[in-house]
């Protein structure tokens, strides 16, 4: 299903890949990797969350004013969107997208707590969430397509919905495409391990620990059980004060009331 959808464009990939293929760190991006952006940079670069909030319109002051894995997280968010948006079925998918959109918000506020992370990765994991159930709904039938709405309205969990109508986890498509777009193997792994075992032990490495960390806060804070979180995914996050979970719970309030407020994204 990933290989027939193909997430992201080749120089995407490249960018992606050298600010966040190496395990645990985060490398500079240059004015060539981000050659053909610069509509989406100045627009990320502009934005209230990502960016400075006020008009960014060269690429120089665009980089300066953004986080390298910002940049490469933003890249391979808008090609996926993009790719969706070649589907005919939007009102199918785009529910489910902008979804992933609003915990990759999420993300990049809680990112920014786990060590050598960051917030665009934390930005991609929130966007795992949901993004891999996009991809099926757009990659499949309508038939399928609807079927699958009608399961997800009446309660059924995702996973369920996509093994019994596309035979497969979305968050395996999710996992899967993380890695199709550049962003290591550990981001696969750790994303996946959520749907396998779901606990910190069971990662192999610190950077498939992060990547579980951030998918299970944003996971939780988005479905408001974060009171359920094993206390070690809270102090993983750097959110070990009930203080600080409880700002992170107001945050995700605020902004499934408001929305994500990325248009541009799509």
């Amino acid at each position: 299903i990933v290989q027939e959808f193909r997430p992201v464009p080749w120089f995407m990939w490249r960018l992606s890949n050298f600010v966040l293929g190496k395990s645990q760190q985060i490398n500079p991006v240059s004015e060539g990797l981000v050659f053909g952006l610069r509509r989406l940079l100045f627009a990320a670069a502009s934005d209230p969350i990502l960016g400075a909030g006020r008009k960014v319109n060269t690429n120089r002051e665009a980089l300066q004013v953004l986080a390298p894995d910002v940049v490469a997280a933003v890249a391979v968010i808008h090609a996926i969107c993009r790719r969706l948006a070649s589907s005919p079925v939007e009102r199918v998918w785009r529910p489910i997208l902008d979804d992933a959109l609003v915990r990759a918000t999420l993300g990049f506020h809680v990112g920014v707590g786990i060590e050598n992370f960051g917030s665009g990765r934390g930005m991609l994991a929130g966007f795992a969430g949901r993004c891999g159930l996009a991809i099926l709904l757009a990659s499949g039938e309508n038939e399928q397509a609807t079927k699958a709405l009608e399961m997800l309205a009446s309660g059924s969990d995702i996973k369920n919905v996509g093994l019994k109508i596309y035979k497969c986890d979305p968050l395996q498509v999710s996992a899967l495409t993380l890695s199709a777009a550049g962003c290591g193997r550990d981001a696969a792994f750790g994303t996946m391990s959520f749907a396998s075992i779901g606990k910190l032990a069971s990662s192999d490495n610190a950077e498939q620990r992060s990547w579980l960390v951030a998918f299970a806060v944003i996971e939780a804070v988005r479905t408001g059980r974060g009171d359920d979180l094993d206390p070690e995914y809270w102090l993983s996050a750097g959110c070990a004060k009930p203080e600080e979970q409880a700002k992170l719970a107001d945050l995700a309030k605020t902004i499934s009331r408001r929305g994500h407020g990325w248009g541009w994204l799509v």
